[in-house]
């Protein structure tokens, strides 16, 4: 009686884990939907019905006009498709696996993650010295440096604004050092010369 009691009890461990595994171990592209594994939809369609056998397929539906979705999934409904702002123009349209790409139009740009504030003009270049043009994510990179001819930017020696601030400050300073110095000389000699007229009236 025992031994049978043993058997019974290991028999429905064995049944209960095998349940377990059954219910629980769903694989790579398929979710969870009650005591059942069903199959992800693929991109461009979204759940209507989960399956109604394990590891089977479940009833999905494409997505609308305007909508998307561009990935394998379980959701409920299609995501709206972006819509480009009048400052933005079109270059990938719409589609069930894919969003719609905006881009900045000519001549402006956005230089931010998703472009979410309004495409700024882009920057022109004094002489027309562009480095790097205008594009739909970047301003224009002009040339900084006055250039001898045959000569890149790159190869001039210039200082570049607060450099040169600086520089004309120090050269401001020492000269009117220079100018000080001068003169304490100029007074030192003046008087030096009416002592020494002092020192002859007196002998």
């Amino acid at each position: 009686t025992r031994l049978r009691l043993l058997l019974l009890l290991g028999l429905l461990l064995r049944v209960a884990v095998c349940s377990v595994n059954t219910i629980t171990l769903c694989k790579i592209g398929e979710f969870k939907h009650e005591n059942l594994c069903c199959l992800q939809c693929s991109a461009g369609t979204y759940l209507r019905n989960p399956c109604q056998e394990n590891h089977n397929k479940s009833e999905c539906a494409p997505c609308d006009s305007e909508h998307f979705i561009d990935h394998k999934n379980r959701e409920s409904e299609c995501f709206p498709c972006s819509v480009c702002r009048d400052d933005q123009e079109e270059v990938a349209k719409c589609s069930r696996t894919a969003d719609r790409v905006c881009q900045c139009k000519q001549g402006t740009y956005c230089d931010s993650e998703n472009c979410l504030e309004r495409c700024h003009t882009c920057s022109s270049c004094p002489d027309g010295r562009v480095v790097r043009k205008c594009n739909a994510t970047m301003d224009t990179v002009c040339d900084k440096f006055d250039s001898e001819p045959g000569q890149s930017g790159s190869q001039c020696f210039c200082f570049s604004k607060p450099l040169g601030i600086v520089v004309i400050i120090a050269a401001f300073i020492i000269i009117i050092g220079a100018v000080i110095i001068l003169i304490l000389k100029i007074i030192c000699y003046c008087k030096r010369g009416e002592n020494i007229q002092l020192s002859s009236t007196m002998l």
